[in-house]
């Protein structure tokens, strides 16, 4: 299970904001990887930013814009700054790590939860990939909202992987992901991470809101 580089169109047949939110799982999973020169070309150019104010009209919940100005910066220093925040760091690690087990006491027993959660759906990480990066947590909530949006495309229930979204967001992304935005607005970081973060917290909790209320309609 591995984010990939570009981002699926719109599912046809379904509706609109399953397949949008399953886009941006896609979009920041893919953008929360090491940076590539491709990826790095998508920021510069606008790419990246026209991309996501693109799909943000189509969520069934509002989210704050995003600076659609283009990032620029040198190569080397996009990826020194992505290095510095969430790959380099002290014998304690990074200031701001992108690992979820990192902020909790045991990671052996987050990341085993999580291991349960993909091999439950038939799922398996990559050779060199661990469970607990934010990467492939996004991907995998991807992989349920995709799910989503092809059962009622079948006319199959869908409960069962909105029930699987809101119990995975609530012990996992949605648990530590205000933590790290914390640990982020403490260290100047530019102004691209700081959106990135602030938008995936942002998505994730609203999302988790949204669940809740589609799968309990009655506390609304």
């Amino acid at each position: 299970m591995a984010p990939c580089r570009k981002a699926r169109h719109s599912e046809t047949g379904v509706d609109s904001s399953i397949s949008a939110r399953s886009q941006v799982y896609q979009l920041l999973a893919y953008t929360f990887v090491l940076p590539s020169e491709e990826f790095y070309q998508d920021i510069v150019q606008g790419r990246w930013q026209e991309q996501v104010a693109q799909i943000l009209p189509q969520l069934p919940f509002e989210l704050p814009s995003i600076d659609s100005s283009r990032v620029i910066i040198p190569p080397d220093e996009f990826q020194a700054e992505y290095n510095r925040l969430f790959e380099v760091g002290t014998l304690g690690g990074p200031p701001c790590p992108l690992y979820g087990g990192h902020y909790e006491r045991d990671r052996l027993r987050v990341m085993e939860e999580l291991i349960r959660f993909y091999n439950y759906f038939g799922l398996s990480l990559m050779q060199g990939q661990l469970p607990d990066h934010i990467s492939v947590e996004l991907e995998f909530m991807h992989y349920l909202t995709f799910k989503e949006a092809e059962a009622l495309q079948d006319n199959r229930p869908q409960d069962s992987y909105q029930r699987a979204q809101r119990d995975f967001l609530d012990r996992h992304p949605g648990k530590w992901l205000p933590l790290l935005r914390q640990k982020l607005a403490n260290l100047q970081p530019l102004p691209f991470f700081d959106q990135l973060v602030s938008l995936a917290d942002e998505f994730v909790r609203r999302d988790r809101q949204y669940l809740k209320s589609v799968l309990n309609p009655s506390l609304l």
